[in-house]
């Protein structure tokens, strides 16, 4: 057995000090005040000593793309490129402090073939993956190059019914064009009401949570009524709407980052480029529609959407940074990063420092509670009691 003494933690509920954490070999089978009496009777265990450290729960990704989504690999060499490289992003998510993600969409769903190896135990020492594989998308549609193209009620529940044949763990459907796509509104929808409730009722009859690509006011409200499991981006949610998600318990994942980098970074380096300039003006309305969210009890998980253009895999962690700019308290947006995303993947051995989960944490130099901007600092991650960064 393994004792970490931290002299401060975030359990992945509440702030505590002066913490004993006892690991037998993967687990946490004791957590509590390093001065109780219960915490002495561990002395004979191994004393890792991280007294000068703040440790939580590791990352949840839940929107990430680790393989290609632009250029699909046309030949054996070209797809075991995109598989190795795909293996090098998921430890670019580890070194950000990420210890499981949930990939929403890969070319042929070459993803899920990752997930399946790692099931097996062929892949070690990398964030837990959950995998969608393709999208389900409408013909033409937005991502069709990461989907199965349907149209009509009888191919949506084929497309389901094929991801899932594929193994996915997860089914991603495309409801809406990006922020940019031509139509009546912004982010206009793609999917029509029928076909998204077939899809959703095939999904959740073979076990299958469901997670939907909307930007649009119309595609969020109608993946609501269909009642999906999670709204991934909602930059166009309105308060009725969201109203609507409280009461069918709809999670979101806003992936703060995707509009952050495809404006910063991206005009940076084509800063002619006019998609870019219209991105930067939706910022505002989708920070403002996140924190409306947030504040109404929308239960929100956190995602980058890492693998979109100019999103980097290893300043995962700078979603945080982007949640508490909008105004989510730390806690709350320490526990949007961690507890609620284990919730949303069902990853119930993670997501909490306590006793039964695994002994998967990061540390921190510094507390975030002094200073937030400690979550862009050094960090070490141990997975299940083995320290992998």
């Amino acid at each position: 057995m393994k004792k970490y003494l931290f002299k401060e933690i975030f359990d992945g509920n509440e702030r505590l000090f002066n913490q004993t954490v006892i690991v037998d070999k993967e687990k946490i089978i004791w957590v509590g005040h390093s001065d109780c009496e219960e915490a002495k009777s561990f002395a004979e265990c191994k004393t890792i000593d991280r007294l000068d450290k703040f440790a939580m729960p590791g990352l949840i990704d839940c929107h990430v793309h680790i393989a290609s989504i632009d250029k699909e690999p046309k030949c054996a060499i070209e797809w075991a490129e995109t598989t190795i490289k795909a293996l090098d992003n998921l430890k670019k998510l580890m070194s950000a402090g990420v210890v499981a993600c949930r990939d929403l969409g890969s070319c042929e769903g070459v993803t899920v073939g990752i997930s399946k190896a790692q099931k097996t135990g062929s892949l070690k020492d990398a964030p837990k993956l959950i995998s969608a594989g393709r999208a389900v998308v409408a013909t033409g549609g937005h991502g069709y190059s990461i989907g199965v193209e349907c149209d009509g009620v009888d191919e949506f529940i084929k497309g389901v019914r094929l991801v899932i044949k594929d193994g996915a763990d997860i089914v991603k459907v495309m409801m809406s064009g990006g922020v940019n796509s031509p139509g009546e509104e912004l982010g206009p929808p793609e999917v029509n009401q029928n076909e998204i409730e077939a899809a959703v009722k095939e999904a959740h009859a073979r076990g299958r949570k469901v997670a939907v690509h909307a930007h649009g006011n119309t595609a969020i409200k109608r993946s609501v009524l269909a009642g999906v499991d999670s709204i991934e981006h909602g930059v166009f949610n309105s308060e009725d709407v969201i109203e609507l998600m409280l009461e069918r318990g709809t999670w979101l994942v806003p992936t703060l980052s995707a509009p952050y980098y495809a404006t910063e970074e991206g005009i940076r380096q084509q800063p002619d480029n006019p998609d870019h300039k219209k991105s930067k003006a939706v910022v505002e309305k989708h920070n403002k529609a996140t924190f409306k969210a947030f504040s109404m009890g929308v239960p929100l998980a956190s995602g980058t959407d890492a693998g979109c253009p100019f999103n980097p895999y290893d300043k995962a962690f700078y979603e945080l940074v982007l949640l508490h700019n909008i105004g989510i308290d730390t806690a709350s947006v320490l526990q949007i990063a961690t507890k609620n995303g284990a919730e949303l993947l069902e990853l119930d051995e993670l997501g909490m420092i306590a006793k039964g989960k695994d002994a998967t944490f990061i540390t921190l130099d510094k507390s975030p509670f002094e200073d937030f901007e400690a979550v862009e600092g050094p960090k070490e991650v141990w997975i299940k009691g083995n320290r992998t960064v």
